[in-house]
């Protein structure tokens, strides 16, 4: 019934131990750095879609995103039907971190003209499925024109992504993409 490989995972509680032990430091992580952003927000002067800030941020976790685990950070959040602004941070086991800044056209007149830069590299996606946060139907970019893209988009979605093996980066990229986001 079971292939050796299978029969020795089945075995193995460690793994899963473990795998508890990083996705509870995965949610410390998030939950810090759901503690700067608000600092970061607090601290600009940058205008906020109506209900945006009305509820602090959201961490969520599942099982199964394209079969792997992740965990999620929404903060500054807005997340209705067909009225989104979010600044989303993902863990996706064995592929990578993302900074997400996502919004609906309607809101369009919140986005200020500004390029986006960063150390890592950048994704754009203006149109197809909002929620897929694979990367792959997201364009890889070197610099994002906020304005620029809007004209004939479905949405705006930007990500940052950062490499697993930068953990350590994950908060200072995250508020400097914000950042840059807001500014």
């Amino acid at each position: 019934m079971f292939s050796d490989k299978e029969f020795n995972y089945l075995s193995d509680q460690d793994f899963l131990i473990t795998k508890k032990v990083i996705t509870d430091k995965v949610i410390t992580l998030f939950s810090e750095l759901e503690g700067e952003l608000k600092q970061l927000v607090n601290s600009q002067d940058f205008s906020f879609p109506s209900g945006t800030l009305s509820k602090s941020g959201k961490i969520s976790k599942g099982e199964n995103y394209r079969g792997l685990p992740y965990v999620i950070l929404d903060y500054p959040r807005l997340l209705k039907k067909d009225n989104i602004f979010a600044y989303r941070t993902i863990f996706w086991w064995g592929n990578f971190f993302t900074n997400t800044f996502q919004t609906s056209i309607n809101h369009s007149k919140f986005i200020k003209p500004n390029t986006l830069r960063s150390d890592y590299e950048l994704y754009l996606q203006t149109q197809g499925d909002l929620w897929d946060h694979s990367l792959q139907s997201a364009t890889l970019v070197k610099e994002i024109n906020l304005q620029k893209h809007l004209s004939d988009a479905d949405f705006l979605k930007i990500s940052q992504k950062i490499p697993l093996k930068k953990i350590d980066d994950l908060k200072r990229g995250s508020i400097q993409f914000l950042n840059q986001i807001m500014s």
